[in-house]
């Protein structure tokens, strides 16, 4: 159990504690500051009462009842430090790595039913993500989250990696990434039943306009600056978030190819002085940044030698490329890949599938043939998932673009029990099975293995093969990625959108 904080309690109050304390087997502590009022040790904590009011428990490493019950007495006199359920589902929306230097920045969503909230608070206690710690601090609160799950809690993160956040407007891209967030969560839940709360980064018009939807649904909706300072649905969010950038940051960190002269990256803040000495060593040997370093932040320019600000890239997400048939799903808390087409600038073609080289992605009518600009990041934070078939894998298309235009970057990857059975044996698709895990461990996409390998049957004629992988793109809302000019005609016979590659 981490530790647990409590503020705003009375004289009156702490007295009450203080006897409970001690009547259970507490034992009076020497104070040891000015600020303190009274100390009581009972089992492995320490309870300390501060003279403005607050109270604050150490952790029991033990997790000895004798320590909960006291922690839920003072929870019946004083009351959550946050605000109490007012719906049946609890939805936080928060996100880390805004102001870091280095790493992406991540975005979570986080559901649970009410009947958990209390289990929630005392997992969660007094932690703050603005606070330094290990790794292992982080991965131990979420491995006791995860333990929720069995209960209804759930969470869903999305990443927005440097290159985007260099390039474009970074509040346009998480109020996309925040509204399919909870258009998956919608799916599973009755937006009447749902409190939802969101930390205040300044959202746009495209959000604003979702929300006013969920309102007129019967949703709460909330949104606050340092909303997880009051809401425990936003605070378990901004924990998670912390966690899965600490994840990222470590592998950086633990990787021999981003060290260099002794020096690793850090924590990746501003003003940490392990990171500046790493930014400015790997500059002065390597002329360049590595794909994990925001090099549009003021720091990195003056490393740089750089004075001018850079200039970003407005309406680089362009809902007008997108049918309208998606977008008013997509607006009414839906997400269907069957809705989904790409409408063509140049021509006005209604493409159910693009072509995709390294150069750029083309107009699948050949009347046209054109480069259809901001495509791919349409599509990364409209949708997001893609589902890449044999030939994909064969052609090694994910980490060759991963090399070069970053097309699917930070998408999430599925990979079906079929393509991996049909894969794995052989030395290319074994080889993007590595490369793939590689990218997924250093944060450039998400990976996410589908099914069982052994509810496969030994033989499938090419129509069963298709129906299944089909199957999967529906479930999951994936664009199939394909290099076969046949099976991307069934999916578009389907009306399941595909991104294709013919050598």
């Amino acid at each position: 159990m981490t530790g647990r904080i409590w503020k705003n309690i009375n004289s009156e109050t702490s007295k009450k504690i203080k006897d409970y304390l001690l009547k259970n087997g507490g034992e009076k502590q020497e104070i040891k500051t000015s600020y303190e009022e009274w100390r009581i040790r009972l089992s492995d904590s320490t309870f300390t009462y501060y003279t403005k009011g607050t109270l604050y428990s150490t952790a029991s490493n033990i997790e000895d009842p004798l320590v909960l019950c006291a922690w839920q007495y003072i929870d019946s006199l004083i009351g959550s430090i946050y605000a109490l359920p007012s719906k049946d589902f609890l939805i936080g929306l928060d996100e880390t790595g805004k102001g870091e230097i280095i790493g992406d920045i991540v975005l979570v969503g986080v559901i649970f039913p009410k009947e958990v909230f209390k289990e929630v608070d005392l997992l969660i206690g007094p932690a703050d993500t603005k606070r330094h710690h290990d790794f292992e601090y982080w991965d131990n609160i979420l491995k006791k989250l995860d333990a929720l799950k069995n209960k209804g809690l759930d969470f869903i993160y999305e990443k927005i990696p440097p290159s985007h956040v260099d390039k474009y407007n970074l509040n346009e891209i998480m109020d996309i990434s925040y509204q399919r967030i909870l258009s998956i969560f919608l799916r599973k839940v009755e937006i009447s039943r749902c409190r939802i709360v969101l930390d205040d980064y300044g959202i746009g018009p495209i959000l604003k306009r979702f929300l006013r939807f969920l309102e007129q649904q019967g949703a709460e909706v909330i949104v606050e600056q340092r909303a997880e300072d009051k809401y425990l649905e936003a605070k378990t969010a901004s924990l998670i978030s912390k966690r899965l950038r600490e994840a990222v940051i470590k592998q950086i960190n633990d990787n021999l190819e981003f060290q260099i002269n002794g020096l690793s990256v850090g924590s990746g803040n501003a003003g940490d002085s392990k990171t500046i000495a790493w930014l400015k060593e790997w500059w002065k040997e390597k002329k360049f940044w590595p794909w994990f370093v925001k090099s549009s932040f003021k720091t990195v320019r003056e490393i740089e030698g750089k004075k001018e600000k850079v200039k970003k890239k407005f309406l680089t997400i362009d809902e007008r490329l997108l049918s309208k048939e998606f977008i008013n799903e997509f607006n009414n808390g839906k997400l269907s890949i069957e809705a989904l087409s790409v409408i063509c600038p140049h021509c006005g073609s209604v493409l159910k599938s693009i072509e995709f080289k390294i150069s750029g992605v083309k107009c699948a009518n050949k009347e046209c043939g054109k480069i259809i600009e901001n495509v791919g990041i349409t599509l990364r934070y409209y949708c997001g998932y893609v589902l890449p078939d044999s030939s994909a894998i064969q052609r090694n298309i994910i980490s060759r673009d991963l090399n070069a235009s970053k097309f699917f970057e930070n998408f999430s990857v599925i990979l079906s029990p079929i393509v991996r059975r049909e894969c794995e044996g052989t030395l290319q698709g074994k080889k993007e099975f590595e490369e793939l895990s590689k990218l997924a461990s250093i944060g450039r996409i998400r990976l996410e293995n589908i099914g069982e390998i052994e509810d496969i049957p030994d033989s499938l004629t090419n129509e069963e093969r298709y129906e299944r992988i089909i199957k999967d793109c529906i479930t999951y809302n994936a664009i199939l990625l394909t290099g076969d000019k046949s099976m991307n005609t069934f999916a578009v016979s389907k009306n399941v959108f595909t991104i294709y590659n013919l050598l």
